[in-house]
């Protein structure tokens, strides 16, 4: 097929080349966005300047919201939520005391997306977090000392 040695050689050397400029670039490891699932406590410019953040996921349905009941320490907390219900207003965060109740707080919905973020400053207390078109569907959030 190839009668020329230089030729063979020049072609095997540009192919070598190639593959390895094109597997440098499929290959290169990227940075990632993506947090792991099971994270509670992050750093980020917030938690230096704060403290840590602690993070807790809630998922919103139809039915209601799971988990039913979550708990954290004092301090800054992200409270994320995640709406698999068709779409919500967003969730209401709120502090209970007796039969008195206090908002603290909001998480909406990214615009176009269906998850949301918030981080809110919570006191040690029990907090009632619940959609604002369903509010039925209600969660515990219990913040210890």
């Amino acid at each position: 097929m190839f009668r020329n040695k230089k030729m063979v050689s020049s072609v095997g050397v540009g192919l070598l080349l190639f593959t390895a400029v094109l597997g440098a670039r499929i290959w290169k490891p990227r940075a990632t966005k993506r947090k792991d699932a099971t994270v509670t406590r992050e750093t980020s410019a917030a938690a230096t300047k704060n403290g840590p953040v602690q993070v807790v996921r809630f998922t919103l349905y139809d039915a209601g919201i799971y988990p039913r009941e979550a708990q954290v320490q004092k301090g800054l907390v992200a409270i994320m939520i995640e709406d698999l219900s068709g779409g919500t207003s967003g969730l209401v965060v709120q502090r209970v005391n007796g039969n008195a109740r206090q908002s603290v707080g909001t998480v909406q919905r990214i615009q176009s997306h269906w998850r949301g973020r918030q981080e809110i400053q919570l006191e040690p207390g029990n907090y009632e977090v619940f959609m604002a078109d369903r509010p039925k569907n209600k969660a515990q959030l219990t913040v210890a000392p």
